[in-house]
């Protein structure tokens, strides 16, 4: 049963068409998710179902009376009108685990959404849309919102670029692309499949015309050679033959009727059949290059403690991070990711050593990209002393998709996903070493996210990154960073193989793990033999010794 339906619809602002008469069934208690680039008119289509806008032409149909609405917008700064102490929307924040004493307006970004989630799921309306519902969420409030989504059976349409998200919740993807809709029933995952399916039988298809209409050009370039041929000859005297002229004229007549016939013969079988060239990919490209390495460990840690008064985050952290790994971080909003990031690049005291390779270049991607200087222009941010470079510079700014009238813009008239690709710029100029990345794909598009996945994967250098994208952190981290229980472990598994470990975490058990700790109980032990058991320090080193002696036992071979 439909409850609605998209009939025709257009939508142009200017000379912008957002929309070209797209039409699209709306089944009743379905779950669509709707994917394109930034731009391509998710939200708008959004705020149409809402009824805020109206189309340039073209209607919504609905299955009888219009449906009640909940419309979660992805940004919203004024909450005033939503009642946080509802019966219903208590409900849900305790689904969520937000803490009674956790108010709307002193609450983090991870908490506000799970607040705001909490007033939208209490609204009891039959149509529920939902616009980048995933932002800031860890992987526990992510599942929680997922089994929301799959045990309700009112009529959901989302716009995500979480494609975890969309694979485990969607059954419908409209995917919006060069102002047309194009309906696929599946998930995320076959939504990829088919439409590279549809495009590879689309390109040989119109590879097959484009052969056919080579052949019968070449025909008709022959018949026009032998017709201008013919026509020379007519105007000879007689051409060595008794009616030699009128011979030729009919030859030159007869192949004029054959380019003719057989012209007219394509053009019909094209207006009929004509296959267009496939439009291409909506895609950016990212040039991201590292130096060459410089040793093999790049960073270390030995018994860092991190706490905020009487707040412990974690403590007694040890690991060793080397030359070219990449590591996702896992653990639950708060648990000190980002402060951990800070603690690295010198801008969080912490306890215990942490150990960075001296001349190694660090880039930080930070997870609001609003550090950036607002008031200068692009041209003036990237200005560079020499036409070659200036030249470079604005071919790698193409290439991330941006255009000649972006650089006069200031940084201030950027999106959010604009900014994220001028700090990648900076990358690209720096030639890092270490790439930190506090939430990468937040604010790309589903097509940047993917063609940031292939860069990233070519990038020489090391990457640390927290993200709470699942496609990202699987296709990217070789080894993971997990924040469980007050401390921080490096486990050498991939996202995949650590959701499905049993309950316990192995910490990694590498040859220079083991190395370093052989290394620290000779240490100890050395200072045990110079003291006497009463000594002040004698109790505390003979526990250190111990702990790395365990430490060592848990060792292959050991």
């Amino acid at each position: 049963m439909l409850l609605g339906t998209l009939n025709e619809l257009s939508v142009v602002h200017g000379e912008t068409v957002i929309f070209d008469r797209v039409s699209a069934d709306i089944p009743e208690g379905a779950c669509i998710a709707i994917v394109g680039a930034n731009g391509a008119g998710k939200t708008t289509l959004l705020s149409l179902l809402a009824g805020e806008h109206v189309p340039t032409s073209g209607l919504i149909s609905w299955n009888g009376k219009a449906p009640s609405v909940t419309y979660f917008r992805q940004e919203q700064e004024v909450e005033s009108r939503v009642d946080w102490e509802q019966a219903e929307t208590q409900l849900y924040r305790k689904k969520w685990k937000v803490p009674e004493r956790v108010v709307y307006d002193s609450a983090s970004g991870g908490e506000r959404m799970k607040l705001r989630l909490s007033a939208a799921f209490a609204e009891k309306s039959s149509l529920v849309l939902l616009d980048e519902p995933t932002n800031h969420l860890d992987s526990d409030s992510l599942e929680e919102l997922i089994q929301l989504v799959k045990k309700d059976k009112r009529t959901y349409i989302i716009v995500s670029h979480d494609r975890y998200f969309i694979d485990q919740t969607a059954d419908i993807v409209f995917e919006i692309e060069y102002g047309k809709l194009t309906v696929y029933k599946g998930n995320y995952t076959y939504y990829r499949k088919k439409k590279a399916a549809d495009r590879e039988a689309h390109q040989k298809h119109y590879e097959q015309q484009q052969r056919k209409i080579a052949r019968v050009e070449e025909q008709l370039d022959a018949l026009g050679d032998w017709s201008a041929k013919a026509h020379a000859e007519s105007t000879k005297k007689g051409g060595g033959m008794m009616g030699g002229k009128e011979y030729f004229r009919m030859k030159a007549k007869k192949r004029d009727v054959q380019i003719r016939s057989k012209r007219k013969r394509l053009e019909g079988e094209l207006e009929k059949e004509r296959i267009d060239k496939p439009e291409d990919e909506v895609s950016v490209s990212f040039d991201v290059k590292g130096q060459k390495k410089k040793g093999k460990r790049v960073l270390e840690l030995k018994k860092v403690g991190k706490a905020f008064g009487e707040h412990t985050l974690f403590e007694n952290v040890s690991f060793t991070m080397q030359a070219g790994e990449r590591i996702g971080l896992v653990g639950s909003n708060g648990a000190g990711k980002s402060t951990l990031f800070r603690m690295i690049l010198g801008e969080e005291t912490y306890d215990g050593d942490l150990w960075k390779t001296a001349g190694m270049t660090i880039g930080y991607l930070s997870q609001t990209v609003l550090d950036l200087p607002d008031e200068l222009t692009m041209a003036a941010y990237f200005h560079a002393n020499t036409f070659e470079e200036q030249g470079m510079i604005r071919a790698n700014l193409m290439n991330l998709g941006f255009t000649q009238g972006h650089w006069k813009l200031p940084l201030s008239a950027l999106s959010m996903g604009e900014r994220v690709k001028v700090k990648l710029m900076r990358f690209i100029l720096e030639g890092t070493d270490v790439l930190i990345l506090d939430e990468p794909t937040n604010h790309l598009d589903l097509p940047a996210r993917e063609e940031l996945e292939k860069t990233l994967e070519t990038f020489p250098g090391t990457l640390l990154f927290a993200s709470h994208d699942r496609y990202f952190t699987e296709r990217i981290a070789d080894g993971l960073l997990v924040f469980d229980k007050g401390t921080i472990q490096k486990v050498p598994l991939t996202f995949q193989e650590w959701q499905g470990r049993g309950t316990a975490v192995q910490p990694e058990k590498t040859a220079e793990e083991r190395l370093r700790l052989e290394t620290e109980l000779q240490a100890v032990l050395g200072k045990l033999s110079l003291m006497k058991p009463g000594d002040a320090k004698y109790a505390e080193l003979d526990r250190t010794f111990n702990e790395l002696s365990r430490r060592l036992r848990e060792f292959p071979g050991k």
